[in-house]
């Protein structure tokens, strides 16, 4: 090779290197929040948790829908009920206090993870909505509108499937953060990525010892 061929092989490398596009400050700010509070012992883990999460979420989802159908759909001769916020019946409610949930605990994450003000106020109503909605049948029941026993019971099935929809969507969320972490370091193998002040190894070098 001559001398003039090796110095436009440099220019070509030096223009390739310049090229190179980095991420925004924003999106490696979101990628430090995240490993900060997943807390995930190294890079290599995080396809573990992606899946563990995963499946835990449709574990509890499929338990949620047994636990719904037995309970619920199941039980004849209900005795009535409508709930006096806008007048849904307990069928209804079943779905849709579960549904609060669920929406809330995105808009609340996507609010605390971005910094968004409206998401916040939106699960802060939703939650409460829920919490009303569960609460209700246990509160008229003492009240005396409602027989107590079939107070607590609605009460109680409605604790239930809330909690079990809170617990899979704080998972679900948590997974998808996750994935996103991990497509973000898939396009930028470069950088450093830290947890709680101790730097995580290159992926190079983690892949090796993983072999080791």
């Amino acid at each position: 090779m001559s001398e003039d061929e090796g110095m436009i092989d440099d220019i070509h490398n030096g223009h390739d290197s310049d090229d190179i596009i980095m991420p925004s400050e924003d999106k490696l700010l979101f990628a430090e929040r995240i490993f900060s509070r997943l807390n995930p012992s190294s890079i290599g883990e995080i396809p573990s948790l992606i899946h563990k999460k995963a499946k835990t979420v449709g574990g509890i989802f499929a338990g949620y829908a047994v636990f719904w159908w037995l309970t619920v759909l199941q039980v004849e001769d209900e005795p009535a009920f409508e709930s006096i916020f806008f007048g849904p019946e307990f069928l209804t409610i079943t779905i849709l206090a579960p549904c609060l949930i669920f929406l809330g605990s995105l808009l609340s994450d996507f609010s605390r993870e971005l910094g968004q003000l409206f998401p916040g106020l939106a699960s802060g109503i939703m939650f409460v909505l829920a919490v009303l909605y569960t609460f209700e049948p246990a509160i008229m029941g003492l009240m005396g509108d409602v027989e107590t026993g079939d107070a607590i019971w609605k009460t109680f099935r409605l604790a239930v499937l809330c909690t079990t929809v809170l617990m899979a969507a704080k998972l679900l969320i948590d997974a998808w953060l996750l994935v996103w972490v991990k497509e973000f370091m898939e396009k930028n193998p470069g950088i450093d990525y830290s947890n709680s002040g101790e730097e995580f190894p290159p992926v190079e070098q983690a892949e090796l010892e993983t072999e080791a």
